[in-house]
């Protein structure tokens, strides 16, 4: 595979299309969560920097 550079006008013409794309992908993965039980000190921690509560999920 080859790879070539790719210039600072190149990478803002095409940054809508990526945006666009990476958008859809998001979509069709739907919100994300935390199911899997955390242990209660990572996630004193985690709320201590301020992750949201969605991504934390329940504690042990």
């Amino acid at each position: 595979m080859k790879t070539q550079p790719m210039t600072f006008e190149q990478w803002r013409r095409e940054a809508p299309t990526r945006r666009a794309k990476s958008a859809q992908v998001v979509a069709r993965l739907g919100p994300i969560r935390r199911d899997k039980p955390r242990d209660p000190t990572e996630a004193a921690f985690l709320r201590s920097v301020g992750t949201p509560e969605r991504l934390i999920g329940p504690t042990r």
